[in-house]
């Protein structure tokens, strides 16, 4: 097909609006959710459960640093900090975002819909100049005849070279799943319980007990009873007054039903089925009931490894197909630095380093520079035990020969 057939074909029809088959039917099901409660990205966020995770794996990958890194012919990567696009990956890539901003931007709508999308603003010679985030809800991925490109809504096609299309896990491979659609009945649940604890709780004596008398009262002391026990008890600020019944009444205090015992342990598994969805650990969304002092640490390297690592590896692919030029493919790549978040405990980054110090993998100027502290004279050289040497250095440097010689 020719250049002017594909824009003709563009224009006149053959294009395949693109969207994820489990989108469209999970779309008309989410006013179903448990709970009879509407399941949207707004009313998502009011679980405080999907709104703590959302935070977390944004506010996580926003604070690594986005470096550039040139490959040498041996294979070494160093920081390309000459780079034309270092300032634009690393420090600003638009005239109103820092990195930071950008990243968590990015990260809150891969975690509502699955999809970000951020136009690339190109100069003459076709080198980025800004990075733009787009309104998610505003694009649409079209293929025409194996061809993609994005529509927007408010007028214009865009190459698919010039947008940076971040997804996560795909049906297609072109249009990322939807978590807040994929949790529309955990996160309805959790809203439902909400909803119904606040509920609980605004009316806090009107479960505790009942009031008997063996007296018949009136339809005016009923109804002068009922106002005034609504206006002085009904509320949990007022559970804690003290009670004046008249007219012979006894206020019997009941137990609470099944249903309403059962709230606490229902919203602990509410919030563990949130974690599930957005693969985090319990513990960081203040769920400690299965944590321990010994797991905290590993949970905490298993959320680098597990939780933050496929966005990092994804997000990082991406950059590298679309900012750089043919020839520096291979060469040139960006890179997050989560070295930071992997160090562990001081115990044991302290015996990490000495191993790795003792066998000359590292110098002190390296350790040093990993935590953060300036390099000293004579701090790069490297250092090796004498009893790690091999025996043909021995041999060759004459410490096992002057020995045999010295004994015959």
């Amino acid at each position: 097909m020719g250049l002017l057939d594909t824009i003709k074909g563009i224009f006149t029809g053959g294009k395949i609006y693109r969207s994820n088959n489990f989108l469209s039917a999970m779309t008309s099901f989410r006013s179903q959710a448990t709970g009879g409660m509407v399941v949207s990205d707004s009313s998502a966020m009011n679980f405080t459960a999907v709104w703590a995770a959302i935070r977390i794996l944004s506010e996580s990958v926003a604070q690594l640093p986005l470096m550039i890194y040139q490959t040498d012919k041996n294979g070494n990567k160093i920081k390309a900090q000459d780079h034309q696009l270092y300032n634009l990956i690393h420090r600003k890539p638009n005239d109103i975002m820092t990195t930071y901003t950008f990243i968590q931007k990015c990260m809150m709508d891969l975690l509502t819909r699955g999809n970000s999308f951020v136009y690339i603003k190109r100069n003459g010679g076709a080198r980025p100049v800004e990075l733009l985030p787009l309104d998610v809800h505003k694009v649409k991925l079209v293929e025409n005849d194996g061809i993609i490109y994005y529509e927007l809504e408010e007028g214009g096609i865009v190459d698919n070279y010039d947008i940076l299309h971040f997804k996560i896990m795909s049906q297609d491979g072109l249009v990322g799943i939807s978590p807040i659609d994929v949790g529309a009945n955990a996160i309805g649940y959790g809203l439902a319980l909400q909803t119904y604890s606040s509920s609980f709780f605004s009316n806090g004596a009107k479960v505790s007990g009942v009031l008997s008398t063996d007296r018949q009262l009136s339809e005016e002391a009923i109804n002068r009873l009922r106002v005034s026990f609504k206006e002085n008890y009904s509320n949990i600020q007022d559970s804690n007054k003290t009670m004046v019944l008249e007219e012979g009444l006894k206020f019997n205090q009941i137990s609470l039903s099944n249903e309403a015992s059962q709230m606490l342990q229902s919203r602990e598994f509410s919030i563990a089925e949130i974690a599930r969805l957005f693969n985090v650990p319990n513990h960081l969304l203040r769920d400690l009931t299965k944590s321990s002092f010994n797991n905290i640490a590993e949970e905490g390297l298993n959320f680098v490894k597990f939780s933050l690592m496929p966005y990092l590896v994804m997000m990082e692919s991406e950059m590298n197909c679309k900012l750089f030029r043919k020839n520096e493919e291979g060469k040139i790549s960006t890179k997050f630095v989560v070295n930071a978040l992997l160090r562990g405990t001081p115990k044991d980054r302290s015996e990490y380093y000495r191993t790795m110090l003792n066998i000359g993998a590292i110098s002190i100027d390296e350790i040093r520079q990993l935590e953060e502290m300036p390099t000293i004279d004579g701090g790069s050289n490297h250092f090796m035990q004498l009893n790690m040497a091999t025996l043909k250095d021995i041999i060759d440097g004459g410490t096992l020969k002057d020995s045999t010689d010295a004994s015959n």
